[in-house]
Formats: structure tokens, sequence, C-alpha cells
């Protein structure tokens, strides 16, 4: 143990700096009299201020246009914007990407270009652009491989024929039904600009994708992901896809060919590219996937092979014609299919991908993007019919191979809507073929902007079917018996996964009573929104597997559902509603936690609050995206929910056997039966304790129950379980809140 040296350090250091600082300045000082003639010519004159403001101004605006002084000012105002916009099509219900996609229009030529061009090319002069577009191409690889990692393909093999099938046609009809537009619009548009098999070919391919990343979106928006509306229509965009990337292979290799056998080689040597990926490289992954398979992190060595792999990929299928971005694809696909393994890498590459480098591509792509040149009737009517051309083959065809495969005409429109979804796939598409010089600036534009109105289209399209779907089922519970007994319905709302677990057991404590029907849901909710199918399916395994088992063991019914939700209190509100539960079964949060990590949150958050304030303090914690946690949502579910509330406040909660119910008013008596239902089932020992004065004379008691006098404050020795009314809970939180801190695990009901 080291000896208290008192000031010493303290003095010894302040000494070494003024050494420090003496011979620095003694070295300066000589160091004028070295300049050539003599003199420092700066140090014969002082500076004024204005003089050295002015050195200060030049050296700032020389660093602003610099390289990289540029190109970091372009990003930041890039993401900011992109940011901006993706937050407000949000809360406009549409998919931020399409925020995203509208923040390159108006950093591009169209809007900022047109109304402040002095503006528009000090910030993005013409010389800078290549940067920029560099930078997103690279982004676009990152993004590609992680969508590639998306598209499971055993996924597909568990729907293979109905998959295929109504993919295939979902491609082919708008496909088809492409070609002789291009055809009519070539001679006007496009002929001294390009040679009409690739122009026609690109027309064809851009009407036929599907963006599945904003799809897998959309189906966990609608809580459709362990469907088989979810399962089918992910597994059809997965499968179309990969159709629809190879079929672009095949024409960028055809378009940059300069003849059929030249094409030919390019073809067989993507055979071999393909054969190699799926028979060597693909196994030898599986077996890595495997091994890692019940670890938490992948070794580094590992990742860098991963992205080395990636890098090769792409660099061959550029080699061959066929655009660095399929081999990224590719090699996503022949990731281990093992959740755990696929979502280390994704959250490695995903997020770099999303918040940074695409954001570069839109706007990169909005710069290209001239809505200036969709002027007058006609070009208005091209985007009239590209839209509906886009829309009626890709919702038709679908929905015709989805009834031919046997699906109902309510999942077929549903499939149709779902596969109409473009977005950034087809922004994708769109670029490649800019950047080859096959679509001209003038119907690239009239296709950026149909991308934006068919993604636009997908919600309420959703939301029309979904109205449609409430009412006939509003007819078919009309014609049901109204008398039909279903018993008690619980939805049990959890954070943490073993809360959930212990909420369950309460659950089967508190009203497990013989015969009785129980009806239980086990609800989470996951406030990430930009989460991919990767991340939910993880988070589901992860977070129901404890409840899961628990119910297991308990022999008792479960339901599931994971939604994805910032407003975590509308969602559980707008559930208990529509689906007329009659119980809601919840933790106690954050701030009354006995966790240690929780109490110290909770402690600093107060800490802050008495140096900050509390508005402060409020501000900082939204922006950090923690205010949310913090906040006392209890109250909320039990003023506003229609239904009864329980809240456990659990202090390692398990088989309780000292029971201890306290009265405060006489709409508590109605507790009694819920105690007593708890303490049978764990054969314990139940008290009654109520607040002197209170009238109890309409308590029901059986035989060896007693009610006394009492307080909250007075809690009974060796005591498992206090239950208690909401009113005694405010009062107490109110007014004596150091008693929380001494209470075993509680239970708070509100009943309604």
């Amino acid at each position: 143990m080291s000896k208290q040296r008192g000031s010493w350090p303290f003095v010894f250091y302040i000494s070494i700096l003024l050494i420090a600082v003496a011979a620095l300045w003694g070295t300066l000082q000589s160091g004028e009299h070295l300049v050539p003639g003599g003199s420092n010519p700066q140090s014969q004159e002082t500076l004024s201020l204005t003089t050295a403001f002015s050195d200060f101004q030049s050296s700032v605006s020389e660093h602003v246009q610099s390289t990289i002084g540029l190109l970091l000012l372009q990003i930041l105002i890039i993401l900011v914007i992109a940011r901006l916009m993706g937050w407000l099509f949000r809360k406009m219900h549409q998919p931020a990407v399409i925020g995203e996609i509208v923040a390159g229009i108006i950093l591009g030529p169209s809007l900022l270009g047109r109304f402040f061009p002095d503006l528009f090319h000090a910030i993005f002069p013409p010389s800078s652009l290549p940067n920029i577009q560099l930078l997103s191409n690279f982004g676009l690889i990152l993004f590609m491989f992680a969508i590639g990692m998306e598209l499971r393909l055993g996924d597909i093999r568990r729907q293979f024929k109905q998959s295929i099938i109504i993919s295939h046609i979902g491609i082919f009809i708008p496909f088809g039904l492409s070609l002789p537009l291009s055809y009519g619009i070539y001679t006007q548009y496009a002929a001294g600009y390009t040679s009409f098999t690739p122009f026609a070919l690109f027309i064809g391919i851009a009407m036929s994708i599907t963006a599945f990343p904003v799809l897998a979106r959309i189906i966990q928006e609608n809580k459709l992901s362990r469907t088989h509306l979810g399962k089918l229509s992910l597994s059809t965009a997965a499968a179309g896809d990969i159709t629809a990337w190879l079929m672009l292979a095949a024409i960028i290799a055809i378009s940059q060919s300069g003849s059929i056998l030249s094409t030919g080689y390019n073809l067989v040597f993507l055979v071999a590219y393909l054969l190699i990926m799926f028979g060597v490289i693909r196994p030898l992954f599986r077996t890595a996937g495997k091994v890692y398979n019940n670890t938490e992190v992948i070794t580094h060595g590992l990742v860098g092979v991963i992205f080395i792999l990636l890098l090769l990929s792409s660099y061959v299928t550029e080699l061959l014609s066929m655009h660095a971005l399929f081999g990224a694809f590719i090699f996503g696909l022949v990731m281990p299919e093992d959740l755990s393994f696929r979502k280390i890498i994704t959250d490695k590459v995903e997020d770099v991908s999303l918040l940074l480098f695409l954001p570069l591509f839109f706007v990169s792509s909005g710069l290209q993007t001239e809505l200036g040149l969709i002027s007058g009737v006609g070009m208005w009517g091209l985007l009239g019919l590209f839209t509906l051309v886009a829309v009626v083959g890709k919702v038709g065809g679908t929905y015709i191979s989805a009834r031919a495969c046997g699906e109902t005409s309510l999942n077929s429109i549903y499939l149709g809507a779902f596969m109409n979804t473009r977005g950034l796939m087809e922004l994708v598409v769109l670029g490649i073929g800019y950047e080859m010089k096959i679509l001209p600036p003038a119907i690239y534009a009239v296709l950026v902007l149909m991308t934006v109105i068919t993604t636009v289209m997908t919600m309420p399209m959703v939301h029309l079917i979904n109205w449609i779907k409430r009412l006939l089922e509003r007819r078919g519970e009309r014609l049901e018996s109204i008398n039909k007994q279903i018993g008690v319905k619980v939805l049990l709302s959890f954070g943490r996964p073993t809360t959930g677990a212990t909420l369950l057991r309460l659950t089967n404590q508190l009203l497990c009573r013989g015969d009785a029907h129980l009806n239980v849901t086990a609800l989470h909710i996951t406030t990430d929104e930009d989460i991919n199918s990767i991340d939910a399916d993880k988070y589901f395994e992860d977070n129901f597997r404890p409840i899961l088992t628990e119910a297991t063991k308990l022999a008792l019914p479960l339901e599931t559902d994971h939604q994805v939700s910032r407003d975590v209190e509308g969602t559980i509100l707008t559930k208990l509603v529509e689906e007329k539960y009659t119980l809601l079964i919840v933790g106690a949060g954050i701030r009354l936690s006995s966790d240690e990590d929780d109490r110290e949150a909770t402690t600093m958050r107060e800490q802050m609050s008495r140096r900050m304030g509390s508005f402060s303090v409020r501000t900082t914690e939204a922006l950090l995206s923690i205010h949310g946690m913090l906040r006392d949502k209890m109250t909320v579910l039990i003023e506003k929910a229609p239904c009864s509330v329980g809240v456990l406040l659990s202090r390692a909660f398990d088989t309780p056997r000292t029971i201890v119910l306290f009265l405060s008013s006489e709409d508590d008596i109605r507790m009694i039966p819920y105690a007593r239902t708890i303490t049978t089932n764990n054969r314990g020992a139940l008290q009654i304790i109520a607040t002197p004065g209170l009238d109890t004379k309409k308590a029901i008691l059986h035989k060896g129950e007693q009610i006394i006098s009492g307080s909250v404050t007075e809690l009974p020795v060796g005591c498992d379980l206090v239950i208690l009314g909401y009113e005694l809970w405010s009062d107490t939180y109110d007014h004596n809140k150091d008693l929380l801190v001494t209470l075993p695990s509680t239970l708070i009901l509100n009943l309604k």
C-alpha cells in the first residue's frame, strides 16, 4: 500500500510544468534569430487584431474549401437533412427511406440548385461529386451484403413452390408489360443516348423489383412476422430479389459486352462464380456458423476474412461486367443462416451503411435527378403511364399467381400490395442504369419519382385492406354467439426476458382457479423501428425464450406478440382496446427496480435533476434516447387502460409463502379473492390489514381469515409479498418514498 505524500506530487507537477514552459519560451526566442537576414519580419511589428482575425478567416476558408473539409461539410448537411426528412415521413406513417430519398431530391438541382444556385454550387461543386459517389458506392456494397444476409434461403425452401411461382409471375408480368412501353418511348427519349436492348431490359427490371428491406419493416409494423401471410410475403420477396438480381447481372453483362459471344463468356464465368460461392464458400461458412453459434462474439480474424472475401466477391463481379453490388449481394446470401452469427455480422455492417453511407447515396441520386426535366403534359403523362404499368403489373401479377397457388383473396391482395413496395432497391437499380448511361436523365427522373409514388402508396393500400378486413371481421363477430364464455383474458407486457417469466409465474399464481379458462398473451415491444428481419427474429428468440420455457413448465397455453414501436404505452393501450383484454399485467419499471444498475441510473438521474433542472434533464435524456426508459409508464397505463391493471414490483419474486393484503378503501375489498387465490396456489398464509376506521363489513371472509387494523408502515416480519391498491401506493410514493426501498415484492392492483 502506497504512502500518502501530502502535497508533494502536486508541487512536483507544477515545477515540471513551469520548467517545460520556460524551456519552450527560451527555445522560441532563440529561434527568431535563425531567420535568413538576421531577423524575423513578423517580430518587428505587432499584428493588429483586425489583421490577425483576417488571417484566421483565410485559414478557415482554406480548410473549408479543402477536399476533406468540403467532404465533411457535405456529409454533415446530408445526414442532418436525411434524418430530419426520415423522421418527418415516419410521423406520416411512411417508411423513413422515402424521406431520405426526398432529402436527396431537396439537396439536388431540382430544389436547392433551382432556388439557391449559389449556395448549391458552394456546397456541392461539380469537382466534389465524385467523392460523394465513391463513398456512396462503397456504402452500397456494405448495404447489399447486409441485404443478402437478411434473405435466408431456408425461409424460401420452406415455401419453395409458392414463393417461386408467386415471385416469378410477379416479376415476369410487369417485365412483359414494360417492353411495349419501352418500345413506344425509345425513339423520342433515348434513341440518341443508348441502344434499345439494354434500355428496354433496364426498364423491365426497374418495373419488377421489390424492396425487401422496406417490405420487412412493413411486415413487422403490421404484426405479421410470424403469420402465414408474413412468412409467405418475406419468402416471396426474397425469391424475387434473388431472381431480379440474377436477371440484372445478366442484363448488365449484355449491356456492357461487345458481342453475343462476349456475353456468353460473361455468363459462363457468372455460373462458375456462383458454383464456387454456393458449392465451396457457403459450406465453409456453414461450418463457421455452427462453431460460433453458441458464442456472443466473433474473432477479429474471422471478421477480417469476411470483409476481404466481401471485397473480393464484389471485385470479381465488377470484372465480369456485372457490377460490384451483385457480388456483395451474393456473398451475403452464402453467409451461414445461424441467427447469432448473422446478427453479429449485420450489427457490424448495417448501422454504418444505413446511417452514414445510404444518405450519401440518396443525395448522390438526388444530385443526378432533375425534376425540371419532367415538364409538359407529355412527360407527366409518361410518369402516370409508368406508375400505372408498375402498379397494375406488380399487384395484378402477384394477385393472380397467389390465387393460382390456393391463397385466399384477402391474402392475395395483401401480397400484391406488399410486393409493390420498391423504395431503396429500385433506386439502386436506377442508379446502376444511370451510371452506365443506359437511362437518359429525363427517364431517370421519371423513374425516381415513380419509385417514390409507388412506395408511398404501399402503406395507404395496406391500411385500406386492413379497414376492409376489420369490417369483415366485425360482421363475422356479430354472427357468432355473444354469450360464449372465454374466461379471463390477460395481456402480459414485459421488457426484459427474465421479467416476462416472472410476470407469467405471477399471473398463473394470481388467476389459476381450478377449471377456469385462462387466456394469456405475452407482449414484448422493441423500441428500435430500424431493426431488420434478422434482428427481429433474434430479438424474438432471445426475449421470449424464458417466458416460453416458464409456460411449458406451468403447462399454461401462451400466445406471443412481438411488436416494433417507439410509443410503448400507446401500443399497449391500443391492443387492450382492440382485443378486449380484461386484465393487464406489467412490471414496475426501472425507477422501482432493485437491480443495482437500475438503482444507479435512477440515482444519477436525480443528481442530474438537482444540478440541471428537470427540463434540461428531460431534454438531454430525450436526445440520448433514454427518456422513455426512465419515464414512469405505470401511471399512464393504470389511468388510461380500459381494464384492470396489475403492476409487480419484483424483489426476486418466486413463490411467496406469507402474503399481506392492505385495504385502504372499500374498493380494495375486491382484491381479497385475488390475494386468496395466490395464497392457495402457493400453500401460503394470508394476512389482511385494513386502514384504521375503514368499514370492512362488505368483506366476505373464508374460514381462518380475519381483518386487523394497521398501516403499510407496520409491515409484518417475514412477509414475501405485499398486495395493495393503486391509491394507497400513490399516497405512499408521494409521502413516504423511503418506505418503498424496504418493501418486499409488491403487487399493485387497480381493479375496474
